[in-house]
């Protein structure tokens, strides 16, 4: 072997011993954030408090409307469901509750409202719709089927109709695999286009 073979492996040999080293000292791959997400999995509680902040734009005497970011409470049960709204600088602006004895609505300054279809209780008193009864199960990222089932939807930015609104999910919670902005859109007559901005903080149980 020449002069020139020996210093041809000399070179190989470290050439690969460094080679060697540089991928055992490599991190290992990280899961992103998408997959982080897909791998926790969920199911529907009946029981939930959920909180965040609410916008609302609407329509009035052909006016655009809006009410700015306030917060709310979100307290359900199987059987019971309560939600207090407040302003931006945290006065509050109405209670609602529903129970077996049916919907109650309570503002300050005014008389409480009482009906059996909070949903249109709702819509005119606050002369906007919220819609409550799809909202027990938009606010976990769920859908409910004709049958009465609910089927989980996916973790990723996605828009669905549901009961003639456009439900956008625009963002989740990495810890919890469950809705963290969600974009609800659609038209009615009595308050043209509505829009509602939902922003959940992580979910905790009661």
């Amino acid at each position: 072997m020449n002069r020139y073979s020996r210093i041809f492996m000399l070179l190989t040999g470290l050439s690969g011993a460094l080679l060697s080293s540089a991928c055992s000292s490599l991190p290992q791959a990280t899961t992103n954030s998408a997959e982080r997400l897909h791998s926790v999995s969920r199911s529907y509680q009946e029981s939930i408090h959920l909180s965040g902040k609410i916008s609302v734009r609407y329509e009035q005497n052909n006016k655009q409307q809006s009410l700015p970011g306030g917060s709310f409470e979100w307290e359900q049960t199987s059987d019971n469901l309560q939600i207090t709204l407040f302003s931006p600088i945290g006065q509050l602006i109405a209670k609602i509750t529903q129970n077996a004895n049916g919907a109650l609505l309570e503002r300050e300054g005014k008389m409480p409202l009482q009906a059996d279809n909070l949903d249109q209780l709702l819509a005119d008193a606050l002369r906007w719709p919220l819609p409550v009864s799809g909202m027990r199960d938009w606010l976990q990222g769920f859908i409910r089927q004709p049958d009465g089932s609910r089927t989980a939807l996916t973790a990723s930015d996605q828009t669905i109709s549901s009961d003639g609104w456009n439900i956008r999910y625009a963002s989740w919670h990495e810890s919890t695999n469950s809705p963290k902005r969600i974009d609800l859109n659609r038209y009615t007559t009595s308050a043209g286009e509505v829009t509602l901005n939902i922003f959940i903080e992580a979910p905790q149980n009661p």
